[in-house]
């Protein structure tokens, strides 16, 4: 199918992110440089829930990677694919900067807060899970915007209810700033979706759907002991709940049927069939943004 986005409806969207995101920048060293840390305030589970959150954002690489490769700029298709492909770029190139921006302020983070116990074995730790395979797993565009839509908000939700539950005050302000930024990344998958919408119709909800039910975190199939960690990582976030993305998601489509009274049914169909596959009854995480 590869549906697609004309260049001039993806262009002043990229353009708009990128123009937040030169306002928004952050310089990951003098954050720690600036404040003490004060490592007797951490609980074990919340150095716990460091760790397992730097290799969730170590694995940029591998991810912006999979990226490209699904939106080459000179894959030999027609012109206006590798246009649209080198417009998708200024944004992807954009992302993976703050994304390992964030990987590595937790990892300056870590050995700041001796979480770590040297260097050496914070990055031979990082770079074994870094360098095993990863793939979204989707190749239609929407699918693959979608599925980071949900990754991006399920982030921005755990920083946000992790930083309530951390005292110690360096820690606290870092959450809230790599919260910050994925609320940003969420924002701007928010308006590709619509985008979507907006172009392909009933096209776009049935993509969109299939993601929803299947979805799962980053390296969930690669990370050593991922299920017992993930499980410990919820507990230091109180309020968190791993499908609180899939309710974002659901509640996205139902106000997508105000603007587009035409696809009320399919979408409202999508939505009921988002909720009825969720552990919670009403998972819906507004207060929190």
């Amino acid at each position: 199918m590869n549906l697609t986005l004309d260049v001039h409806t993806l262009r002043p969207l990229i353009s708009d992110y990128n123009r937040l995101a030169d306002d928004s920048d952050w310089n990951r060293f003098g954050l720690l440089e600036k404040q003490e840390i004060d490592s007797s305030l951490l609980t074990q589970g919340q150095k716990e829930a460091v760790i397992f959150v730097t290799h969730i954002e170590n694995h940029t690489p591998t991810y912006i990677s999979d990226y490209l490769s699904r939106f080459p700029i000179d894959g030999g298709r027609e012109l206006k694919h590798s246009i649209h492909n080198r417009e998708l770029f200024h944004f992807i190139i954009r992302w993976g900067l703050e994304e390992d921006r964030h990987a590595e302020a937790l990892a300056l983070y870590q050995l700041a807060a001796d979480i770590a116990p040297s260097t050496d074995k914070l990055l031979n730790d990082m770079i074994e899970e870094s360098i095993k395979p990863f793939s979204i797993g989707f190749s239609e565009p929407v699918q693959v915007f979608t599925y980071t839509f949900l990754q991006e908000k399920a982030t921005q939700l755990y920083y946000q209810c992790l930083s309530k539950a951390v005292s110690e005050p360096v820690l606290a302000h870092l959450l809230r700033q790599l919260a910050k930024d994925e609320s940003r990344h969420f924002a701007f998958f928010s308006k590709i979706l619509d985008a979507y919408l907006d172009a392909h119709g009933e096209r776009a909800i049935d993509l969109i759907l299939e993601v929803s039910l299947s979805y799962r975190m980053p390296l969930h199939n690669t990370l050593k002991d991922y299920r017992r960690r993930a499980i410990l990582m919820s507990r230091e976030a109180p309020g968190y709940h791993r499908k609180f993305p899939v309710g974002v998601l659901a509640e996205h489509l139902e106000h997508s049927a105000e603007r587009h009274p035409q696809l009320s049914v399919p979408l409202h169909r999508a939505s009921a069939r988002m909720r009825a596959g969720m552990e919670s009854p009403s998972p819906i995480a507004s207060s929190l943004n």
